[in-house]
């Protein structure tokens, strides 16, 4: 096997990139410590980015694919060794390649998320710095398991829904927390029409 089929086969086991395309995968690549691999598909087909039938059980792939995003985005993308600096006192971090510009960035984003919600999520938590985005290198998110909730529809219509998730806490104790989720169609599949800082 060459070299360049090596490692368009590392990126795809990664989860790097999508079959048949640049663009990058709906579940991410986790930390060092694991790696998530992801099913080859056509782009756009990626599991839970492809709900169309929204109910108590199918909002429960979409919130932990959500989460999965903007727990990549919100590290940064793939960097560890982060490039840093500093602007109105504050440290920051660059993102990675696969982030750095706004476009990728808001494209990575709206595969979970609706056009409204990535972009308020980029303009609270995001800064672009000569050409590049970055983020203040900070920590985020909670530790709710998502993969555990339970849902109840509150309120759906052919375009909109919303959903309340009672989220247990990751690990076995902890009161489960009850999260509001508004849901919007976008092309046929449905979407978060919230920004992920609020969700998450």
């Amino acid at each position: 096997m060459n070299k360049k089929m090596l490692i368009g086969s590392l990126a795809l086991s990664l989860g790097l990139v999508s079959a048949g395309s640049g663009a990058l995968a709906a579940s991410p690549a986790v930390g060092i410590e694991g790696v998530r691999t992801v099913a080859v598909s056509a782009p756009g087909k990626e599991g839970p980015a492809t709900i169309n039938n929204l109910t108590e059980k199918s909002i429960i792939p979409l919130m932990v694919h959500a989460k999965a995003i903007y727990a990549y985005a919100s590290r940064g993308g793939s960097e560890f060794n982060p490039e840093l600096f500093n602007y109105n006192t504050v440290e920051y971090r660059y993102l990675s390649s696969d982030l750095g510009s706004k476009q990728q960035l808001m494209n990575y984003i709206k595969r979970a998320y609706t056009h409204n919600a990535a972009a308020f999520y980029l303009q609270t938590q995001f800064l672009e710095y000569n050409g590049r985005m970055a983020q203040p290198n900070v920590d985020l998110g909670n530790t709710l398991d998502y993969s555990r909730a339970t849902a109840r529809m509150v309120s759906k219509t052919a375009q909109t829904a919303v959903f309340e998730l009672s989220v247990p806490p990751a690990g076995t104790t902890g009161v489960n927390e009850n999260v509001v989720v508004k849901l919007k169609k976008v092309s046929g599949y449905w979407r978060i029409d919230v920004s992920p800082a609020t969700v998450f």
